[in-house]
């Protein structure tokens, strides 16, 4: 459904009280999305995992031909395979069309 699209990942929010708040914008490709899970995996294209906080809350903007969606969620897991640099991300409230920002 939504395999092969470009994603921007934003982080809006810190869980921890004394975490690193992350204000660069990540762009990734969904390698999978698997909706009974609600989770998405990610390729980071330009990013290494390690700047990829697992205590944050990140807003994805996926692009699809139909136009740009987005959900909130959290990533749960980092990891390198042999696609390269994978994430999976847990949605936590889940998609919407319109866009702020």
């Amino acid at each position: 459904m939504y395999e092969e699209c470009q994603v921007t990942l934003r982080m809006e929010r810190m869980i921890l009280k004394d975490g690193y708040f992350d204000e660069k914008i990540h762009h990734c490709k969904i390698i999978t999305y698997h909706p009974e899970e609600e989770s998405i995996y990610l390729l980071s294209e330009d990013t290494e995992l390690p700047a990829f906080s697992l205590d944050g809350i990140y807003e994805c903007r996926i692009e699809t031909k139909d136009g740009t969606i987005g959900c909130k969620g959290c990533i749960r897991e980092r990891y390198w395979n042999k696609r390269g640099k994978v994430m999976k991300y847990q949605i936590k409230n889940g998609f919407y069309k319109n866009l702020v920002n």
